[in-house]
């Protein structure tokens, strides 16, 4: 049986690469515990397009736990609370109804932030085409 929570996001938001950021807090009701974490992100998205808001920009590619490309802090870890594990490979079914998450995006010099979550991983690509 499928069960929902309802959840309170606090979401890293940053227009540009030297904008100045800040979290911004969302409710996001009816969230399903089978989802993924991305898939969640997706469903807020949605809501705020109908709130005719900006969505949130975070990056993701293969959604399989292979390309590392949807890396974020949840709550201070890096892809959330389990490890070995990447950001699209996480379950909402890990948080509680009621919970407040907190996303951020990787916060480094060699990484820096583009738009809200999404990073410039040049370096890092750079490094994987080297070999």
């Amino acid at each position: 049986m499928e069960k929902s929570i309802n959840i309170t996001l606090k979401v890293w938001r940053q227009r540009g690469p030297k904008a100045k950021g800040a979290f911004e807090t969302y409710q996001l009701n009816n969230v399903s515990t089978d989802s993924s974490f991305l898939e969640m992100m997706d469903q807020l998205n949605e809501q705020l397009v109908a709130e005719r808001k900006e969505p949130v920009v975070f990056d993701h590619d293969c959604r399989e736990g292979i390309c590392g490309m949807c890396s974020l802090y949840i709550n201070g870890h890096p892809h959330g609370p389990d490890e070995d594990i990447t950001t699209c490979q996480l379950h909402m079914r890990k948080f509680k109804d009621g919970d407040t998450i907190t996303i951020e995006p990787w916060r480094s010099h060699g990484f820096p932030v583009i738009r809200d979550l999404m990073v410039d991983r040049g370096a890092f690509d750079k490094i994987i085409q080297a070999g």
